[in-house]
């Protein structure tokens, strides 16, 4: 009778460390409520830099309360800072989570006789929040009717 109450009382741990582990694991993410679209690079920055931005974003439960960047050039980091500050949430228990920003420039892949230019991508923005950020930017080309093309970079 000994034997099975322990055996009972050690299943119970069991079952227990497991569920928490399995709901540790299963995180809920916060729905975004509203946000900004984040603002093309290329239009505050002359530098143009491209490249993925990753921050940590620290909620009260309906607003952003702390953004940390991880990693990611300065510049594009200081942008995604300020789109993240603008989201808000629906109602949720207060988290923290990781958000990457893609940011690529598109450089032009052929251009008329009147140096209309233009690349094979269209510029775009693509939102799955609350965890990726996809931003495609063209960038504007020097063209020559009687030459090559040259991205201004």
């Amino acid at each position: 009778m000994r034997k099975l109450a322990i055996f009972g009382v050690l299943l119970t741990l069991g079952l227990g460390a497991s569920m928490s582990v399995g709901q540790q694991a299963k995180m809920v993410m916060p729905t975004v409520a509203s946000a900004s679209v984040p603002l093309d690079p290329r239009l505050i920055l002359p530098a143009r830099p491209q490249g993925d931005v990753v921050l940590r974003v620290s909620t009260d439960g309906q607003r952003v309360s702390a953004v940390e960047v991880k990693s990611g050039p300065p510049m594009l980091a200081e942008a995604a800072k300020d789109n993240v500050k603008t989201w808000q949430f629906e109602p949720h228990t207060p988290t923290s989570f990781e958000v990457t920003f893609h940011y690529k420039l598109l450089l032009p892949t052929k251009c008329d006789s009147e140096c209309n230019c233009d690349s094979e991508e269209k510029e775009s923005v693509l939102l799955q929040l609350p965890t990726n950020v996809d931003v495609s930017a063209k960038v504007p080309a020097i063209c020559d009717p009687r030459g090559k093309v040259e991205s201004k970079q």
